[in-house]
């Protein structure tokens, strides 16, 4: 590998017109300039497909899901479709810093050891409960059981066999763990920006509700369960105390806004075992 090595950068996208064009800029503006995208689309009704097509992005449509599910087949069907010796999945509403692209390739030329990256994700924040959303998410900083990897050496993302597709929630952390399981999982320092927006507090739950319906599979497949996640989590909140210090009233939020996803969650998890119970 060196360091004009190619980067396949993979986007999974459903009416993202608003933000992708934004991402695809600062793919654009990138310091390492041998890079192929490829956005992976679930037939958008939007202008999503003419703004990929004009910046000369590898377009590919599949079918939109009849429910909602995790792009891990959108994922895996951009890696299949692309030719670099690096993958890096990225979403549609980020942004990445100049330099990043461009660490992501020196990092894996210089250290063989390493097959996988994680990169920082720095929210842009609207309103008071996005800002609560961020202040959690910042204090994951450098904990990489929660944090998951992104950048992706081709031949270990083929080696672990891709994002598993049966799972619908937790499936960036599944391929994290299965990373660790068979490289080193290394950090930038560049960071990407992620467009978090105004989070609203209902649909915010109502995504969580969902996520724990599903939950089961990742907790059997990976011998957890969200006690031990939550716990993880807190631990991350307690080393990050002097934020907590600085900003008071956002931490005390977050901290309130995580107890009451955590429940949303736990919700939707028992819901799924009384249907599994009560079902055929």
């Amino acid at each position: 590998m060196s360091t004009d090595t190619l980067v396949s950068i993979i986007i999974p996208t459903f009416n993202a017109a608003s933000f992708l064009e934004a991402c695809l800029l600062s793919i654009r503006k990138q310091t390492h300039r041998n890079i192929e995208v490829v956005v992976v689309d679930q037939e958008s009704t939007d202008a999503t497909k003419s703004i990929a097509t004009s910046f000369g992005t590898t377009f590919i449509t599949l079918r939109k899901p009849d429910f909602y599910s995790p792009p891990t087949r959108s994922r895996n069907a951009g890696a299949r479709e692309s030719t670099g010796a690096i993958l890096y999945h990225l979403d549609s509403d980020m942004e990445l810093s100049p330099a990043l692209v461009e660490e992501i390739v020196r990092v894996f030329t210089d250290d063989e050891r390493v097959g996988a990256l994680v990169v920082h994700e720095e929210d842009r924040t609207k309103g008071f409960w996005s800002k609560a959303k961020a202040f959690e998410r910042r204090c994951y900083w450098g904990n990489d059981n929660i944090e998951s990897a992104r950048a992706v050496r081709r031949s270990v993302f083929e080696q672990v066999g891709g994002y598993d597709e049966s799972i619908n929630s937790g499936e960036d952390f599944d391929i994290h763990r299965r990373y660790k399981d068979v490289t080193r999982v290394g950090f930038c320092t560049n960071v990407v920006y992620h467009n978090l927006g105004t989070l609203n507090l209902r649909r915010a739950l109502g995504k969580k509700y969902s996520y724990g319906k599903t939950a089961r599979v990742y907790f059997r497949k990976h011998s957890v369960s969200g006690g031990s996640i939550l716990k993880e989590q807190l631990t991350c909140y307690l080393t990050n105390y002097p934020s907590f210090c600085r900003h008071p009233i956002v931490g005390l939020a977050s901290v309130f806004l995580k107890f009451v996803e955590f429940a949303s969650g736990g919700i939707g998890l028992v819901v799924s075992r009384m249907k599994g119970l009560s079902g055929p």
